[in-house]
């Protein structure tokens, strides 16, 4: 299961769902991975935020498996985007990071756990939400 930053903000903020959803998670022993890039998102909110927020962002590192962008994941994101780019109008409104995101979610075939729902469908890749 790739986890998108939505998830994990909600889980740090106490949201019931995101909780819920990762006790089952945990449960079933499903993977639960981090792409690099959701640490950059993470880490620019601690860094404008508080000391908790540094703190969980700290714990997710240490709790999650963390996948680096690889060339594999970077050159499948650029794919991801060009062929949303050529198939309807919503890549503007895209953000590279979702690309990148779903470009992890793409090669370890395993959907991205997210309330962004939107912006994945476009992107083609599997969803869960919570």
């Amino acid at each position: 299961m790739i986890l998108d930053t939505s998830f994990l903000i909600d889980l740090f903020r106490g949201r019931r769902t995101a909780f819920e959803k990762g006790v089952r998670l945990a449960e079933r022993q499903i993977t639960q991975r981090i792409p690099s890039p959701v640490i950059s998102e993470l880490s620019y909110g601690a860094a404008l935020g508080d000391e908790t927020e540094r703190r969980n962002v700290e714990n997710a590192i240490r709790t999650y498996r963390v996948v680096v962008q690889a060339e594999a994941t970077a050159r499948r994101s650029g794919e991801l985007l060009a062929t949303t780019d050529t198939v309807s109008a919503v890549t503007n409104e895209l953000r590279d990071v979702d690309a990148m995101i779903a470009a992890v979610a793409d090669v370890y075939d395993e959907p991205v756990l997210t309330d962004n729902v939107s912006d994945f469908e476009a992107l083609g890749v599997d969803i869960e939400t919570y």
